[in-house]
């Protein structure tokens, strides 16, 4: 939380100007177990001052001010940073259906990350008239998809498929081998088969998305409908629902969907199952529909105790494995987070969290340039 101007702690830069504050939400997700909602809020302008005294000046700060746009609406920002100077300089998640504008750009580049961040599907295991609660329906789900299409398609190349919950990022590797997850193959005629045997459909699927996720969401269900003839029902949701749809879904209340697309990230790079397997299917999972699984508490409990960081990675690994064979999500991609950048900007993107310190402008940028001579009738 930073309400008030710095200097904070040993951070590259200190608040001058407006505020940025992270509201925690607990909520009981089973018995005593909780977890937490967080929201931001955000002054239309939050202005950052580079800190004379930060301890890694090999690092940075490299740039004097740094100045936070949040008045700006996303395709406004946009158009700045593509069409003009001296108003943006770098806007962060550009939609994946943006990056050829951005690439196109005179002014911007497009920059690019693989992002520990994983979009996938909560199946809820509790539906009434769906056979979700069978290894072999959820599994038929996920044969159903087309990951290397979706990600030609609708990612333009910008994304990779999802073999597990774990991102394939660089950040990662330990814990995609060796023996790795492959991603679930597409194989139209054993979900169909798999779908049938576990009982079809009594009624129609019901899929929800968030906003960003439509494109997807569609995909998916045309997928669905053509591989396991069943009738799905596709609902987009308001980024303003956003959160509201987060809070019943960690208080495990009714839901109106039976699978549900989002995009989780995870800041334990080192052990990814703590946050995006735990979210998913944990006991205190924020995401979890369905009734705990034990198996999956053995596993999760194992982890925990570790202090090596091999027999970290090899209990890691083992739950990855166990969440992938029960199909406890629906997985799809890993999409890359992209970013419109001024082409005078050297940007370098973080897998984990948006970061300054090492940014600087070159020569040309538009802060440098001499400023105009005033003609004569004007006064300065």
């Amino acid at each position: 939380m930073i309400d008030a101007p710095g200097p904070w702690a040993s951070g590259a830069f200190t608040l001058v100007e407006g505020r940025s504050l992270i509201e925690t939400e607990a909520v009981v997700t089973d018995g005593e177990d909780r977890t937490w909602l967080q929201t931001e809020h955000r002054s239309p302008t939050v202005r950052l001052r580079a800190n004379p005294h930060y301890w890694d000046r090999k690092r940075g700060p490299r740039l004097a001010e740094v100045e936070f746009r949040n008045d700006l609406d996303a395709g406004t920002a946009l158009d700045l940073v593509c069409d003009s100077v001296g108003e943006v300089d770098i806007v962060t998640e550009v939609p994946h259906a943006s990056a050829a504008r951005v690439r196109g750009s005179r002014h911007a580049r497009l920059v690019t990350v693989d992002a520990v961040r994983a979009l996938a599907g909560v199946i809820d295991r509790d539906a009434d008239g769906l056979p979700l609660s069978d290894v072999r329906a959820r599994r038929a789900l996920n044969l159903a998809i087309d990951r290397a299409g979706l990600v030609r398609d609708v990612f333009g190349g910008l994304a990779r498929p999802l073999a597990g919950l774990t991102p394939p990022t660089p950040l990662t590797v330990a814990h995609r081998a060796p023996d790795r997850l492959l991603p679930y193959r597409h194989d139209a005629a054993e979900a169909a088969r798999l779908w049938q045997a576990a009982g079809g459909a009594e009624r129609p699927l019901r899929l929800a998305a968030f906003e960003a996720w439509g494109a997807v969401a569609a995909v998916v269900a045309e997928q669905w409908r053509l591989t396991l003839g069943v009738t799905v029902e596709v609902s987009v949701l308001r980024r303003d629902d956003e959160r509201e749809t987060r809070r019943a879904l960690a208080g495990k209340g009714p839901r109106n969907w039976d699978v549900l697309l989002l995009e989780q990230g995870s800041q334990s790079v080192d052990v990814p199952p703590l946050e995006l397997h735990r979210g998913f299917v944990g006991r205190s999972g924020e995401f979890r529909a369905g009734p705990v699984d034990p198996v999956f508490e053995r596993l999760f409990a194992d982890l925990v105790a570790q202090t090596s960081q091999l027999r970290q990675v090899v209990a890691a690994n083992r739950i990855d494995r166990y969440v992938t064979e029960q199909a406890l999500a629906l997985f799809l991609v890993a999409p890359k987070v992209l970013y419109a950048v001024n082409r005078e900007v050297d940007f370098r993107p973080y897998a984990t969290s948006f970061e300054l310190a090492d940014t600087s402008v070159r020569d040309g940028h538009w802060s440098l340039a001499e400023p105009l001579p005033l003609l004569d009738d004007q006064v300065p």
